[in-house]
């Protein structure tokens, strides 16, 4: 679909996890993400992992190892504004689409900060026309507003195919209403 550019997908397991082949085949989508990244090491390895490519958009998920290492809400959300300074004014033009820390079963006890992190950019994305909050934390929770185990691997952190379906359908949605 875009060939003169790439979707990047930068960040943690989640990213790294999702088989861009399967789920976005009519993009040109272009996998980045490393386990257990934090945002911190996600700008360390800039010059690796983002600036080589020639982006049209960026598919970010990333935050969640740093709330459960301790980070403050308030760190992850300053390393967050830092990473995306650095890629809008690298690649003027381009789409920021933000996967919000996702609420797992494993890391339930850091749901607070995490939700809290996720506000704080849903918040800025307001006055930031180039970031778009993908919303896809909401629908994982079931009606008592807990974690829906159906869309875990085992290990109560990681996303099967029914959670990679349904980040899929919320994330191409979002594109297709916003890239051009």
């Amino acid at each position: 679909m875009f060939s003169d550019s790439v979707i990047l997908f930068i960040g943690s397991s989640s990213i790294r996890l999702w088989e861009l082949d399967q789920y976005f085949p009519d993009y040109n989508g272009l996998n980045r993400g490393f386990g257990g990244a934090h945002i911190s090491d996600m700008l360390y390895f800039f010059d690796i992992i983002v600036n080589p490519y020639s982006i049209k958009a960026i598919v970010f998920y990333c935050g969640d190892n740093d709330i459960a290492s301790g980070k403050t809400p308030e760190r992850v959300f300053n390393d967050f504004i830092h990473i995306y300074d650095k890629i809008v004014r690298l690649f003027p033009g381009v789409k920021f689409y933000y996967i919000p820390i996702k609420p797992s079963i494993s890391r339930w006890d850091k749901w607070d900060n995490m939700n809290q992190t996720n506000h704080k950019i849903l918040t800025w994305s307001k006055w930031n026309s180039a970031l778009y909050y993908v919303n896809t934390a909401t629908p994982m929770l079931e009606i008592e507003g807990i974690p829906n185990p159906k869309l875990f691997i085992e290990d109560g952190l990681h996303l099967n195919v029914t959670g990679y379906d349904l980040w899929t359908k919320i994330v191409r949605d979002r594109i297709a209403l916003t890239l051009n």
